[in-house]
């Protein structure tokens, strides 16, 4: 059940409506609605795997409250490892065996073994990275006593899986989403009406931009000796501008569809490409990741009197842990290697940054130093954007053959000056709803009815006119 598909919007009113017709003072029963709903929708994908939902809520729930009940720190440990351990080791069975079977496996052949060593048949669960993550942070904020334990178990069952946020973020924190479910939401029409907007924007971004850009982008990656070096470039590029406006796109209807409910949850992009620099630029893309690493990871072992050098590795550490989060391949944990590069780099480099943006400043829009940083994070970002979207190194070797040798002078194979024109309307959107806290938040909030429906309207019809027929999952649902 996709966010735009109709069987959602049959599904979402149904809610909508049914959640708003209980009374304020039942909000328990509101929490129970949400709780079946979010099963039902994840049960539409395989219903099997509710099971495994469920196992992974009870798991973190009861230590919890374990953990919250035990008066040696000794048996907390226990508890906190044994969620950790089973949690982890649930993830890793689905995400990485037969990765770790086939690396086993290559490594014999490169030595001179025949091996015949087969992978298992694993489906991976839609989600699970997230709601996992979930789990992790509710139990580690109870353990350090950053969170009191939650007793309630359709509270706590919600907290990790409902609806819009179960199949790909943004993942959250019990402190931030919890309390939120812990009380009656009034009705309040500006909000539902704001998260209306966002989840607009969002579904624009989903099926005009990133769907129309995948059908190029598959074909040129799916053959790329086929192609010349400037088409490689142009799908690159495509590919950077598909996976952005997919997986913020997804995070924008999932944001606005919570609102309509009076719950907010936490913002997943900040207009990435608009950064100073690629440390700026990773930190305002898929935010509730680099949260949750910086939250469990970083903070605990960086001290006040830490050395730049445990700094640097601990930063190289995330990435490379975020890279292998992301899913079974090598290409992804070189991702996250490059990436560690590009921000420390571009950490040491932000003075220099700092007065070279400042130094250039016109009257424009921007300065033009903030211009060629864009140029520069937008180049950096198609960079790691082609090795992740390649399976394996070979092809991605393959792939940066196939620009230096094939580049000649000419229009790339499937220009589509159309598709570049929807892609520019995008980011200029973005850049005057840029400093809000989502992008159609205050644009038009002063004009006049007409003008204001007149845009929205507008928006509406590139949806209608521009919109594949085929429509694509979103990218993220694989992680």
């Amino acid at each position: 059940m996709l966010f735009n598909s109709l069987e959602f919007f049959i599904f979402f009113v149904a809610v909508f409506c049914l959640y708003w017709a209980i009374p304020v003072k039942k909000w328990k029963i509101r929490n129970l609605l949400l709780l079946t709903s979010s099963y039902y929708f994840y049960a539409q994908w395989d219903w099997r795997f509710c099971f495994l939902l469920g196992f992974s809520t009870l798991l973190d729930y009861f230590s919890g409250i374990a953990i919250d009940k035990a008066t040696k720190k000794s048996t907390k440990k226990i508890w906190l490892f044994t969620s950790i351990i089973i949690n982890v080791g649930i993830l890793g069975y689905f995400k990485y065996v037969n990765f770790f079977v086939e690396s086993f496996n290559d490594l014999l052949v490169s030595i001179g073994f025949q091996p015949n060593i087969s992978t298992l048949n694993i489906i991976l669960p839609i989600g699970i990275s997230f709601y996992t993550f979930h789990g992790l942070s509710y139990v580690l904020d109870v353990y350090f006593g950053k969170f009191k334990v939650e007793k309630n178990i359709i509270n706590y069952s919600l907290f990790v899986c409902f609806f819009p946020m179960l199949l790909a973020g943004p993942i959250e924190r019990a402190p931030h989403l919890l309390p939120q479910l812990t009380k009656g939401h009034q009705f309040n029409y500006h909000k539902v009406v704001d998260g209306m907007r966002q989840f607009l924007w969002g579904f624009f971004k989903k099926v005009v931009i990133a769907d129309n850009c995948a059908s190029i982008v598959n074909m040129v990656f799916e053959d790329p000796g086929m192609h010349s070096g400037l088409t490689l470039i142009y799908a690159a590029f495509l590919f950077t501008f598909q996976v952005y406006a997919d997986f913020s796109g997804y995070s924008d209807m999932a944001l606005g569809t919570s609102r309509m409910f009076g719950i907010q949850l936490m913002k997943n992009f900040d207009t990435p490409f608009f950064a100073r620099d690629m440390a700026e630029f990773v930190g305002r893309w898929h935010i509730s990741l680099s949260t949750w690493f910086k939250y469990y990871i970083y903070k605990p072992a960086i001290k006040e009197n830490s050395s730049n050098a445990r700094k640097y590795f601990f930063v190289f550490l995330i990435f490379l842990i975020s890279g292998f989060w992301h899913g079974a391949r090598w290409t992804y944990i070189v991702v996250g290697f490059f990436a560690a590069v590009f921000v420390i780099i571009s950490v040491l480099l932000r003075p220099f940054n700092n007065r070279f943006i400042h130094h250039y400043k016109t009257s424009v829009i921007t300065s033009f130093g903030h211009i060629v940083m864009i140029i520069l994070n937008v180049s950096t970002a198609t960079f790691l954007a082609m090795i992740f979207r390649n399976e394996s190194i070979h092809t991605t070797n393959a792939f940066v053959y196939g620009i230096f040798t094939r580049l000649s002078i000419s229009y790339p194979d499937f220009m589509s000056w159309s598709l570049l024109l929807l892609i520019l309307f995008m980011f200029v959107v973005e850049w005057f709803g840029r400093k809000d806290y989502h992008i159609l938040e205050k644009i038009g909030i002063n004009w006049t009815v007409y003008y204001r429906w007149g845009f929205y309207i507008f928006i509406l019809l590139l949806i209608a006119l521009a919109m594949p027929k085929n429509q694509e999952d979103f990218i993220y649902f694989q992680f």
